[in-house]
């Protein structure tokens, strides 16, 4: 080192970098120092000491919540779940549970809010992806996570605001058909915003939204998806129609004149609408005889004796063009006549399915428009829910499998669908089986036809056929709204003005109204278990 001896003194500082995963340079100076300094002399190195700088760690999108902090005030019972699902419906291995409670977060003054504990072998995998999820998402009617908790045995999550699921929060206006069946509308709304939102942000994920659990925000009564799915019993059971109804941002639900506000936000026809769909209505599916006409209108269905009655005179709609709908091993071959041709070989397990849908979004509509008027009219006060608004009827054609073996070969013909068409044009719009609708034939002309006997002789399948009538019925609450809707709206409930004034069809009473057969059914077609009932409803050709 030379040092010149006239130099002024002077003063250096020199800063480094301890990096202490690095090995020190061999030929720098005071290679583990930090931050000296050197006085006096001048100094030459040709060392170039590279530093290594690591990266710092990205902040953290959530902040961390001490457990001994959150304070959990009350569990919601029904939100308890089992093996979790992700973000694209994938099941996480592992059994874990997640609960939910309403907590108090110790130190922070804005209110309750909601808690998710993990729990089990399973809590780990599953508590990530729905971090990950909650991380990717962020909308005002999805839930949002303020912080995350995480211990040596237990995961959580915190978020923003004291939730309460949705079906909890329906039942508290349940006395009011008025504010639930509103509740119902808006939410379907902010419900198609959240899942429109979610298809355009994750266009190839494959989302479960009828999984997707429902909360509700109590202080603005605003709709929150939960992204955790697989809770049972607290689906959004979102309604087939689509009635713009937005949250009302000035009504308090639990003021007195709340149900004045909604009537006055609402039209006629969005109400009607509103009722008209499901969950307000209940879907209804009820097989009848045969041997009877059937078409669009109002029935009631009495479940104690077994019976249908037809209340209205049929309703004049336009026809639209009809077709067979199948589900069988071959096709069937369409003939100049319009009838249906079907090859036995091919055909072994046939099943047809006629359907006349009436505008099934108007019938509803019409009816709830006038139903108070007709119940009227008929003296009706205790039976309100036995009546079903019919907009859709079905006939079955299948053919149930013979045991006896066939080899020879054979067709089906089946009549074309303007033969259920009634030839009365007073009854306009009513449908039924017709003296032949399907026939087997040992030839392709099908000129030669066989007799039910000898079909079964020969190892054919019998012919099954059905009429099913599909429609939805209101519990006397649903009615009760209306009549407080219209009396709001300065109708009178029992009249026909609202009809006039919207332009609906009016419905008449039938003046002979005959029961005839009827069975409620939970599923959509019969299943030949019970051969009382296909022989009592003429089941079989």
């Amino acid at each position: 080192m030379d040092l010149q001896p006239h130099s002024e003194p002077e003063s250096t500082v020199v800063f480094t970098t301890n990096n202490t995963d690095s090995a020190a340079y061999a030929g720098a100076f005071f290679s583990r120092a930090t931050r000296f300094n050197i006085c006096g002399g001048v100094f030459t190195s040709n060392v170039t000491n590279n530093v290594y700088n690591p990266p710092s760690e990205p902040p953290t999108a959530f902040r961390t919540v001490l457990l001994g902090d959150i304070n959990l005030i009350k569990e919601f019972k029904e939100m308890r779940s089992g093996p979790q699902s992700s973000l694209v419906g994938r099941q996480i291995p592992g059994a874990s549970v997640r609960r939910v409670y309403m907590a108090k977060i110790e130190g922070r003054e804005s209110g309750y809010m909601t808690v998710a504990v993990y729990e089990g072998d399973g809590a780990e995998e599953a508590w990530s992806q729905h971090l990950a999820s909650y991380e990717s998402i962020r909308h005002p009617h999805i839930m949002q996570l303020y912080g995350l908790v995480r211990t040596r045995r237990l995961r959580g999550m915190v978020f923003h605001d004291a939730l309460v699921p949705y079906g909890q929060f329906l039942r508290r206006f349940q006395h009011s058909p008025i504010l639930s069946t509103y509740i119902i509308g808006y939410c379907t709304m902010e419900f198609r915003e959240a899942t429109k939102y979610m298809l355009d942000a994750f266009p190839k994920f494959s989302m479960n939204y009828d999984k997707m659990p429902v909360w509700i925000r109590p202080s603005t009564g605003e709709l929150c998806l939960d992204l955790a799915q697989g809770w049972p019993g607290t689906r959004f059971e979102l309604p087939w129609w689509q009635v713009r109804i937005l949250r009302l941002e000035n009504v308090s639900l639990d003021a007195p004149d709340s149900e004045d506000m909604i009537i006055s936000s609402l039209r006629e026809d969005q109400y009607h609408k509103l009722c008209s769909g499901y969950p307000v209505a209940r879907f209804r599916c009820f097989q009848v005889s045969t041997e009877h006409l059937v078409g669009p209108g109002i029935f009631r269905l009495d479940s104690q004796y077994g019976t249908c009655t037809r209340i209205t005179e049929p309703l004049v709609l336009p026809e639209e063009e009809l077709c067979w709908n199948w589900n069988q091993d071959g096709a069937g071959e369409l003939l100049a006549n319009s009838w249906i041709r079907y090859d036995f070989r091919r055909t072994r397990t046939l099943a047809l399915v006629l359907q006349f849908s009436f505008r099934s979004y108007e019938i509803p509509k019409t009816w709830l428009a006038q139903a108070n008027r007709i119940f009227a009219e008929l003296e009706e006060e205790a039976h309100l829910a036995d009546y079903v608004c019919v907009d859709r009827v079905q006939f079955i054609l299948r053919c149930s499998p013979n045991k006896r073996h066939i080899d020879a070969e054979g067709y089906l013909f089946v009549c074309p669908p303007r033969d259920f068409h009634s030839d009365n044009k007073a009854r306009a719009n009513l449908y039924q089986w017709p003296h032949c609708p399907a026939y087997w034939s040992l030839d392709a002309s099908g000129a030669d036809r066989l007799t039910t006997e000898d079909a079964r002789i020969f190892g054919f399948p019998a012919i099954h056929t059905e009429t099913m009538i599909v429609g939805r019925s209101w519990d006397r609450n649903v009615y009760r709204g209306l009549r407080r809707f219209h009396q709001g709206k300065g109708f009178n409930p029992d009249g026909a003005e609202v009809l006039r004034q919207l332009g609906y069809t009016r419905y008449e009473v039938l003046n002979n109204r005959v029961p005839f057969p009827a069975r409620n059914l939970e599923r959509y077609s019969c299943r030949e278990q019970d051969p009382g009932l296909c022989r009592e409803l003429g089941h079989y050709l």
